[in-house]
């Protein structure tokens, strides 16, 4: 079993060294850069940006009137009037109806052309115009505020997953020194078994030891494995390997005080208040679709045909070369649409409850996540304090053992006991100044900002970079 499990983990290790290429590595800081700068997630975020600005754009769009420029080319009958203008889809009414003789001759035909030029604004639309851009720049704020939130979370991810990827670094170097421990006493153990001192049973303990040492030190190897795997995906780079430099994380965290409330920067927080701003503005605007349409139109037009009883234009109607002009106030009441619009009120009311409740909802949270990572953090100081005495206990009930046991005062199972102790205090105090910066950085985190948490990194020394 002890030499399967030797070879098992050589064969892990040289996996460990060699799969994946070239190794990538990196400090905490150049971690979280990293990470904000290729991961997917953060780029979807920023495209998301975009699309609010592009709304904002096209309804600011909407303050400008309708202008169109129409130009027509028909032949028709002229029992009707020459200059006969046929509306285009799409373009109705563009160029004023003009009636005139009617001629009693339907197989006279002539040339008949226009050129348009019409310009029309409803007065009343522009307040409804402004309050919906008003939604387009919440709802943009809120864009941006969920890309923060997004690169918020993707530079937590990446720094935990780094402070992982430490610990369990750290947890192997620990279980690989309780089975360097193991070996040495199955050793000692057998050269006394073979020389009559010790029972044979005492051997098969110590060999036992040994196995459930190098079981550990295996496990160690695997979740070190995982963490290096979840920091790659944490980093956007699931394909290449990536080592960090533990730097200020195996040193004691300062005792700073941190964040006791929400930052008031919190992206979370206000991307949540861009929403209630955005449903806000919905209601107003559709509040003002009660209003009548008040358009205000223009027409500078030119008209031309070929027969009839007034002035036959050049071309024989072809160029349109008698100039008119126009002007409209038209006054429109949807008395339909009234039904609609009251419909569309009530949505819009009960998506501003909608939006107000999951403020609360998510303020609830982050107070609660706030709360609850103090609480961690409380306690991984506490931890890390105990840490350094809990060790130092263990490596002198190792020793007291060990040296008792070659007297022959102790049995093989009380150094047994000793030794699993030891390996756990020393992975325990490996572990612990690591998770004291994780907790930090959990408080940070549901603050709002990780600028206190790195500031404190900072502050450690040339390793908190």
């Amino acid at each position: 079993m002890v030499v399967l499990g030797c070879l098992f983990a050589l064969w892990a290790s040289d996996a460990l060294a060699e799969a994946g290429g070239p190794v990538r590595t990196l400090t905490l800081g150049q971690a979280v850069d990293y990470a904000l700068q290729h991961h997917p997630s953060v780029r979807a975020a920023r495209a998301l940006q975009t699309q609010a600005d592009a709304a904002v754009e096209a309804g600011r769009v909407g303050y400008l009137p309708q202008v169109d420029v129409v130009g027509q080319e028909n032949r028709a009958s002229v029992n009707q009037n020459p200059g006969t203008w046929i509306d285009i889809p799409g373009f109705p009414g563009v160029v004023p109806a003009v009636e005139g003789p009617m001629h009693d001759s339907f197989g006279l035909n002539s040339w008949n052309s226009g050129a348009s030029l019409f310009v029309a604004e409803d007065v009343a639309g522009l307040l409804r115009q402004m309050s919906l851009v008003d939604v387009a720049l919440a709802r943009r704020e809120g864009a941006g505020f969920g890309l923060r939130a997004q690169e918020l979370a993707v530079a937590f991810a990446a720094a935990d997953a780094f402070m992982v990827d430490v610990a369990a670094l750290e947890t192997v170097k620990a279980t690989q020194s309780g089975v360097q421990r193991a070996r040495t006493f199955a050793t000692a153990v057998g050269g006394l078994v073979k020389s009559g001192l010790r029972p044979g049973a005492d051997a098969s303990r110590a060999q036992a030891e040994l196995a459930f040492a190098k079981d550990q030190e295996l496990r160690a190897m695997q979740a070190l494995g995982v963490a290096r795997a979840t920091l790659a995906q944490a980093l956007g780079v699931a394909a290449e390997r990536v080592e960090p430099r533990p730097g200020a994380l195996l040193k004691p965290a300062p005792g700073i005080a941190l964040p006791e409330s929400p930052s008031p920067a919190n992206p979370l927080l206000r991307e949540a208040q861009a929403g209630v701003e955005a449903a806000h503005s919905a209601v107003r605007a559709t509040r003002l679709q009660y209003l009548p349409r008040v358009y205000v139109a223009g027409f500078l037009f030119s008209q031309g045909g070929g027969l009839g009883g007034g002035t036959i234009t050049p071309g024989g109607g072809l160029v349109p070369s008698v100039p008119n002009w126009a002007v409209a106030l038209d006054v429109v009441v949807p008395l339909t649409e009234l039904l609609t619009t009251r419909a569309q009120l009530r949505g819009a009311v009960a998506g501003e409850r909608l939006a107000a409740a999951r403020y609360g909802e998510t303020a609830l949270g982050v107070e609660s996540e706030l709360r609850r990572a103090q609480a961690v953090l409380e306690g991984a100081r506490g931890i890390a304090a105990n840490a350094p005495a809990e060790l130092a206990a263990a490596r002198a009930t190792w020793a007291q053992n060990n040296a008792r046991y070659r007297a022959g005062l102790m049995t093989a199972l009380d150094v047994a006991d000793a030794e699993r102790l030891l390996t756990q205090a020393e992975v325990d105090n490996a572990v612990a100044r690591v998770n004291v910066w994780r907790a930090m950085l959990l408080v940070a985190r549901a603050a709002g900002d990780l600028g206190p948490f790195f500031a404190a990194y900072r502050s450690v020394g040339p390793g908190g970079k």
